[in-house]
């Protein structure tokens, strides 16, 4: 599949625009990981994940987008502009109030959930705009290229800003808002870009009013195919919830230092950037969902070693910082398996939205599938951190010098015991867990019949009357 000059540059902005889309997520999962060495319970770290749910409703104002521009900037740009302003503008806000925001004595978990959630609206806005400007401003051959688009760029801006900033401030101790500070420079810039990109607007697929254009939601919503592809959207992320959501914070649990989680993160990155790129020859097809049908059960199978991999954890690593390298070579290789079925499984299922998008529906029609898929996802991990917290007793023990409100609480004796309480403490989360491959089992039995029935026949099925 050639990609033309002008699909190139094209491509290029589109990678820009989800790289920076990415950003503020990678920045809000570097808070998340703050406030557990501070000592947030599951409980906490739920309410904040609550801040990332604007991606799963922005179906609800998906028509507006589509609906109302400026006609001198074009439909997309006249949503993009001013979005990528503010987030800058308020990613510098954030930058600056992060002393009474987290550093505090006790960090402002609701305050953070709020900035973050108005964050995650502009990009959910913004994301609605680029969806759509994706599916004109690509040709038609090239339009699965969307999908690649969202994976690289989406996947590098949270590495860059998640494990790029653990590392800088591991090493170079360079601070949150600072780091906050540059991006929210780099969104303002990025808008100066878009400025001279020009748009073709098609009059077509523009609804002729807001009321024409929730009609044209309510349209797509009803399609029998759509609404069987939402119940799948809808349970995937079931089997894999507890893996995504726990393992990482059990494993700052157990006391491997934030640093070390940030070198693991850079070794296993590639896999989720390059990896979109050589998926392209299967997933452009017909049939991209038999990568996720081929794979499932692997990576049920591989989510349950997380179990392993949390009980093999040193018992001594609240004593220092050395990670013994038979450890780290686990981890490394169990994230990397896991991650590159995951990565699979997420370019397929963008492969088929993109393919099965109606071009004439503008941007609502890609909006309102992946903002299924969103939720899918978020009212998994959401149910997984307020469940699992409270039915653990989850505990965060600093090492000497490191000690905080929430770290004070464990002492020596539940360090040298730490092997009898595992068994105790982690119990709900290892159940979860192992629970994986025999949940995948059950939907793969009753879902692969209807993944198939979505994928055979013609885009017909997927057209609104």
């Amino acid at each position: 599949m050639g990609v033309t000059n002008g699909d190139f540059g094209s491509i290029a902005l589109l990678l820009l625009l989800y790289v920076l889309q990415g950003v503020p997520m990678g920045i809000s999962a570097s808070v998340s990981f703050i406030l557990q060495e501070k000592g947030a319970t599951l409980s906490e770290q739920g309410i904040f994940s609550l801040a990332s749910w604007p991606f799963s409703f922005k179906v609800l104002w998906a028509p507006l987008v589509d609906t109302y521009y400026v006609r001198s900037m074009g439909q997309r740009r006249s949503w993009i502009l001013p979005l990528q302003v503010t987030v800058g503008l308020t990613l510098l806000f954030t930058a600056r109030n992060l002393d009474w925001l987290i550093y505090h004595r006790e960090a402002d978990v609701r305050a953070l959930s709020t900035i973050f959630f108005l964050i995650y609206f502009l990009l959910a806005s913004q994301d609605i705009a680029v969806d759509g400007w994706a599916l004109s401003m690509l040709s038609r051959k090239n339009v699965g290229m969307a999908s690649t688009c969202n994976a690289v760029g989406q996947t590098a801006g949270f590495f860059i800003s998640f494990t790029g900033y653990l590392v800088l401030n591991s090493f170079f101790e360079v601070q949150l808002g600072s780091f906050i500070s540059f991006w929210g420079v780099i969104f303002l810039f990025s808008a100066a870009c878009v400025l001279q990109k020009s748009e073709t607007t098609r009059e077509s697929s523009i609804p002729r009013s807001v009321k024409d254009a929730y009609r044209q939601a309510r349209a797509i919503i009803r399609l029998p195919s759509v609404i069987k592809l939402s119940v799948v959207l809808m349970t995937r992320a079931v089997a894999f919830s507890a893996t995504e959501t726990l393992t990482q914070l059990k494993l700052l649990e157990c006391g491997v230092p934030k640093q070390h989680m940030a070198t693991i993160s850079a070794c296993i990155s590639p896999i989720n950037i390059l990896l979109p790129l050589f998926l392209t020859k299967w997933t452009a097809g017909e049939r991209p969902l038999e990568c996720v049908l081929r794979t499932w059960m692997l990576r049920a199978v591989v989510a349950s070693g997380a179990s392993l991999i949390v009980m093999i954890a040193p018992t001594d690593l609240y004593l220092t910082d050395r990670i013994p390298w038979g450890f780290y070579i686990s981890v490394i290789l169990w994230m990397s398996s896991y991650t590159a079925l995951s990565t699979v499984h997420f370019v397929s299922f963008m492969a088929f939205y993109s393919r099965i998008s109606d071009i004439e529906m503008g941007g609502t029609y890609m909006t309102l599938l992946n903002a299924i898929s969103n939720f899918g996802h978020k009212w998994a991990e959401t149910a997984t951190l307020f469940i699992v917290g409270r039915l653990a007793r989850f505990k965060y023990c600093a090492g000497p010098g490191e000690a905080t409100e929430g770290s004070r609480k464990c002492s020596a004796s539940v360090r040298s015991s730490i092997w009898l309480d595992r068994f105790d403490n982690d119990g709900p989360f290892h159940f979860a867990v192992l629970m994986s491959p025999m949940i995948a089992f059950v939907w793969l039995r009753l879902a692969r019949k209807h993944v198939n029935s979505l994928q055979d026949g013609g885009l017909s099925k997927w057209k609104v009357e």
